[in-house]
């Protein structure tokens, strides 16, 4: 049986049905046949309807934005509580558990986005840090609730969180208009890390990462299968990333001198047998 609905109504076209019932997470402005007669308050929750009203999802709703909802369920039944993120988050460990190797989840997306359908958030682990990228309004109002969850649940599997790290400086926030910021988040009742930059291990290179000033979250973790795979094409060979502002680059090329390597952001050094 359906819960009651209390949440504000848009109601979109057919294009934006056919979208929604295949799958895309977003209700654009354009496709919006009518919206609630007060308006909502900007990053709160919103249900998305058919234009016979058939129920199509729940999501926060964004009013500066041509992406006016983003979904976040499907559920008529859902609530959103702390509970409802909590098993939010336990899925996508769970899941980065299941299709990453145990030595890969010390450097890892933990948190992408849509995909794991937190719209606009994502958050890579490296090593003990997690560092976080909010991008929508309504994962921004959300952070007080998540960001707690986020070392909770990494911790209660073991792992160590010694805190959350901020790279909110990026233009596309001003789109939700949002303003830019980076910085500690502070968890309740801890104390946040002294250095801005850790090490982690990828693929047998460590890497000395700096959080606060590399570009995007600090490294680019989407490219360590790349970088693996450079790997094999010199496989008795030192390898390290060409100069790139901490982006651990997929452009390799052969070391022969001994020790590490740094270039202002990023220090690699090849794992000795």
């Amino acid at each position: 049986m359906k819960s009651t609905r209390n949440y504000p109504v848009y109601k979109v076209n057919k294009h934006a049905e056919g979208l929604l019932v295949g799958g895309h997470p977003w209700v654009y402005e354009n496709d919006i046949l009518e919206s609630p007669e007060a308006e909502p308050e900007n990053g709160t929750l919103a249900d998305v309807v058919s234009p016979k009203g058939a129920y199509l999802g729940t999501g926060f709703i964004s009013l500066k934005s041509k992406i006016r909802v983003r979904l976040i369920s499907r559920n008529a039944n859902d609530t959103f509580d702390a509970a409802f993120w909590r098993r939010r988050v336990e899925y996508a460990w769970s899941y980065r558990k299941t299709v990453l190797e145990p030595d890969d989840l010390s450097a890892c997306r933990v948190i992408f986005g849509e995909a794991d359908q937190f719209p606009g958030l994502t958050v890579d682990r490296f090593g003990s840090i997690l560092v976080t990228q909010t991008l929508s309004v309504g994962m921004e109002k959300l952070k007080p609730v998540l960001f707690p969850i986020l070392a909770e649940v990494l911790r209660a599997d073991g792992q160590t969180i010694d805190g959350i790290y901020e790279r909110n400086d990026e233009a596309l926030r001003a789109k939700e208009g949002l303003e830019q910021n980076k910085g500690w988040f502070e968890l309740p009742g801890e104390a946040h890390p002294a250095s801005t930059r850790t090490e982690i291990c990828e693929n047998g290179v460590f890497y000395h990462v700096d959080f606060e000033n590399g570009q995007k979250t600090g490294f680019f973790l989407d490219q360590k299968y790349n970088r693996r795979a450079a790997g094999l094409l010199y496989p008795h060979r030192q390898l390290c990333a060409e100069r790139g502002q901490g982006r651990g680059s997929p452009r390799y090329r052969r070391r022969h001198q001994r020790g590490g390597h740094r270039d202002g952001k990023t220090e690699c050094r090849a794992q000795r047998p």
